[in-house]
């Protein structure tokens, strides 16, 4: 995600303008999908000048980029947790605990990341949550004492962020499924991670 100028700006009126644009693009997005989102009508949505808009974002993509920044920051903290040094939990529940985490956030705002990160969705969006999450994943793997001698971190992380980011798109693509629920969802991914990863124990542990 590229960051504006104003992003850490600590001027309240700043940051309350950076904050409706935000809500603008979600509810535009929750209501009309990406197709007609334009500049002009998330100034008028929120309440704020062009100017301003580019004072904080290149354009409707980059804002859509941010509006995706809790399931980035939720991505990163999640590989804290899976592959933390000193955990008492197992790999197994510390698995579990994160791919819990991360379809409780995009179940809990269903539409907006359908419309996000759905099959109708932008395949810039797809490929910047899809890295953004392999990128994360790289470092914890590359730690890993039980890794197979040969498998490279970089293409289990590109593996399991593509993976995971299909199953979840295939879920938010059939909302009217109700034998399909988030329990069930982390239940496949969970079973479709490798024997060795669910088993693993850090190097620093």
């Amino acid at each position: 995600m590229t960051a504006r100028p104003m992003t850490g700006n600590s001027d309240p009126r700043a940051r309350r303008a950076r904050q409706a644009l935000i809500e603008a693009f979600e509810s535009k997005v929750v209501d009309h999908g990406l197709e007609e989102m334009t500049v002009s009508a998330l100034c008028r949505a929120a309440g704020v000048t062009r100017s301003t808009f580019y004072q904080h974002f290149a354009s409707p993509d980059e804002l859509a980029l941010e509006s995706l920044g809790a399931l980035f920051d939720h991505l990163r903290d999640a590989d804290i947790v899976l592959r933390s040094a000193g955990s008492k939990v197992t790999p197994a529940e510390a698995s579990r605990h994160a791919i819990a985490g991360i379809v409780g956030l995009v179940g809990g705002h269903r539409t907006l990341y359908a419309r996000l990160l759905g099959p109708t969705a932008p395949p810039r969006l797809r490929t910047a949550v899809t890295t953004a999450f392999a990128e994360h994943s790289v470092e914890p793997l590359t730690r890993m004492s039980v890794r197979p001698a040969g498998v490279d971190p970089r293409t289990v992380a590109d593996y399991l962020a593509g993976g995971v980011l299909a199953v979840l798109g295939s879920w938010l693509a059939n909302p009217d499924d109700s034998a399909r629920t988030a329990d069930h969802v982390v239940e496949e991914i969970l079973l479709c991670l490798p024997a060795w990863l669910m088993g693993a124990h850090d190097r620093s542990s």
